[in-house]
């Protein structure tokens, strides 16, 4: 019994020690992105039209890939689909925007600023540029894993500075 207990034993050491000789990446305590990373998320997201005080909102879903050109610099491409139904009408939406923005690193918890430039277009809605600040926050739940919450406000460009859309979202999102 003695002797299967060793042989066990030594077995699994063995076995700890092929996986750390064959480049397992270890574990390190400081979450988040390095510079040349890239970060794709997935999103639950909304929106509210502040024309008309926040009446006319839509809920969807929306998509995003990041370059990181430092730890702290990701630039973003976000794609976004959005339903609403308002009345007797039904309608579909949809939001394509480019984002750089300054990302704080504060162990897991890492908010950020951004600035967006794109354009929203479809159904019931004016199809036009956008731009405007974003603020967000992530929460790394290990190295690469991080779920988020943002909000943004975006100007229509023909309108500048008088009508806007206050875009937000909840998601996950993966560094690799």
């Amino acid at each position: 019994m003695m002797k299967l207990f060793f042989a066990l034993s030594g077995i699994a050491l063995s076995t700890v020690a092929m996986a750390q000789s064959t480049g397992m990446p270890p574990y390190t305590p400081d979450p988040g992105p390095v510079a040349g990373n890239w970060e794709a998320t997935l999103s639950g997201t909304g929106d509210s039209d502040t024309e008309d005080g926040f009446d006319n909102s839509d809920f969807g879903f929306a998509g995003s890939i990041g370059y990181y050109l430092t730890k702290n610099i990701p630039l973003t491409f976000k794609q976004g689909v959005s339903y609403g139904d308002v009345g007797d009408s039904n309608f579909l939406n949809g939001r394509s925007v480019f984002q750089a923005a300054y990302q704080w690193d504060l162990a897991r918890w890492q908010p950020y600023l951004g600035l967006n430039l794109g354009g929203r277009y479809g159904a019931r809605v004016e199809d036009d540029g956008v731009w405007g600040p974003e603020g967000g926050l992530k929460f790394f739940v290990n190295e690469s894993t991080f779920v988020f919450g943002s909000i943004s406000y975006e100007m229509l460009i023909s309108k500048c500075c008088t009508e806007g859309v206050i875009p937000y979202a909840l998601g996950i999102g993966f560094d690799f």
